[in-house]
């Protein structure tokens, strides 16, 4: 698809591309999983921010002059997670999670958000 800004073309055909998308999917799925598995142990919606926030930094470098080998460690280049909780059902979170991932040879100009709602755990 042709845009009328070359640079959202150029946006469009990067987040097309697969590799990009499973991985980001994949720490999506992989947020959803560990934060079903401490719903209970979470007083309120923000102190599961915090705890997903603080995991997945374990995975971003902001250094614009990061090596291949540390963007290898670190895949990510901004990441955030917000999460809310679902009116009218308590225990239940929304969770959304913003990942800009370093790409080897092009720019991104966007990054990828997924979106998921996080069921009570059983």
């Amino acid at each position: 698809k042709k845009y009328n800004d070359p640079s959202a073309t150029e946006n469009a055909e990067i987040s097309a591309r697969l590799p990009y998308i499973m991985a980001t999917s994949r720490i999506a799925h992989f947020l959803k999983v560990m934060a079903r598995d401490k719903i209970g142990s979470f007083m309120e919606a923000s102190d599961a921010e915090i705890w997903l926030n603080e995991w997945i930094g374990n995975y971003v470098n902001t250094s614009p002059k990061a090596t291949a080998e540390q963007k290898a460690q670190f895949p990510l280049r901004e990441a955030k997670i917000q999460v809310n909780e679902v009116p009218g059902q308590p225990g239940v979170y929304s969770a959304v999670a913003w990942m800009r991932p370093w790409l080897q040879m092009e720019e991104l100009s966007a990054s990828m958000r997924m979106v998921a709602t996080i069921p009570k755990a059983g």
